[in-house]
């Protein structure tokens, strides 16, 4: 059988198409020359730079990101792409990164969690009992309080029917959201931390369920500016990247001062608080440099678009929660 064929200092054809190579890439089809048959920790290195971009464009975004408002917006639409990260691509890098860094803060308060807790039963058995009675009433009263905050859930789900189904359907659906609410509710009662854990790798989908919507509010509030609605999608996926980025510093820093380190821990409170403050001024600036407004109307317009903003957020997310509380 022939050998299949390899990449080399001669070749000048496409293996994929046959068209000849003027580059890295094939004109034709866009495949890249490149021979793949090479140690797997090189393969591998490539496939985590190429997922998170760990090159100087990564850089270079991330650099432009944090210190120039909406100017990522503006050369992605000036024509400037290639140079930097797809703002989806970025959006998704930084959130991946924050919540696995939330995932690993959040497993090591629950292992200290495990261990306090261990320590509190060992003392619990050498002091004197407590009382039976006192015991049994305390723990009868929560009883009670989950029963009834169980009994309050069933009462809303049977109230629900749905008229695009039939009644089969919406019983078979009532069933699946009580069975599902009281799981849920069991589990929150008896490790909280564990439930917020869980519902964290939902994060990511909701806000990117409410960009759209967000970009679409921007739009209703500069619609006599003659932006078309995908740029305030693109500016507003860049702010939120931004804003997830800024939220991953602060949590870094909180680890930090958690530390209690001498003078370390201070300096770090204080970069935290630079950090927010620059949050609330980037936002402003977005808006003030991608629409090229008056410093009045823009804030005028950044304290609409805020106020919006906030409504429609608590609305999504008692929505979302409650969507997943029942179904997932």
């Amino acid at each position: 059988m022939d050998n299949p064929p390899t990449l080399n200092e001669t070749t000048k054809t496409c293996l994929n198409c046959g068209e000849p190579l003027t580059g890295n890439y094939c004109g034709n089809c866009g495949q890249e020359a490149k021979e793949l048959r090479r140690p797997f920790f090189k393969l591998s290195r490539e496939a985590v730079q190429s997922l998170f971009e760990l090159d100087g464009r990564a850089y270079r975004t991330l650099y432009y990101l944090l210190t120039k408002p909406a100017y990522l917006c503006q050369e992605y639409f000036n024509g400037r792409r290639t140079r930097y990260s797809p703002p989806l691509r970025l959006f998704l890098v930084i959130s991946v990164s924050f919540f696995l860094l939330v995932s690993f803060y959040t497993s090591i308060r629950s292992i200290e969690g495990v261990l306090s807790a261990n320590g509190e039963e060992d003392s619990a058995a050498v002091s004197a009992p407590r009382d039976e009675l006192s015991l049994l009433t305390i723990e009868g009263d929560s009883d009670e309080e989950g029963d009834n905050g169980l009994e309050a859930i069933f009462s809303f789900i049977d109230g629900i029917n749905l008229p695009f189904f039939d009644e089969q359907t919406n019983a078979n659906l009532r069933s699946a959201m009580r069975a599902q609410a009281e799981t849920n509710l069991n589990m929150l009662m008896e490790n909280p931390a564990a439930f917020t854990r869980g519902y964290l790798e939902y994060i990511t989908i909701f806000i990117l369920l409410m960009i759209p919507l967000l970009a679409l509010i921007q739009k209703l509030i500069y619609i006599r500016t003659g932006h078309f609605y995908v740029e305030h999608l693109v500016l507003t996926l860049h702010n939120h990247a931004f804003l997830i980025l800024i939220v991953f510093f602060t949590t870094l820093i909180g680890l930090v001062e958690e530390g209690q380190i001498p003078i370390i821990s201070s300096l770090f409170d204080y970069l935290g608080t630079a950090l927010y403050f620059w949050l609330w001024i980037y936002l402003f600036l977005s808006l003030k440099n991608y629409f090229q407004q008056g410093y009045g109307i823009t804030l005028l317009k950044y304290l609409t678009t805020t106020v919006l903003y906030g409504f429609t957020l608590s609305f999504g997310i008692l929505l979302f929660a409650g969507i997943l509380f029942f179904l997932f």
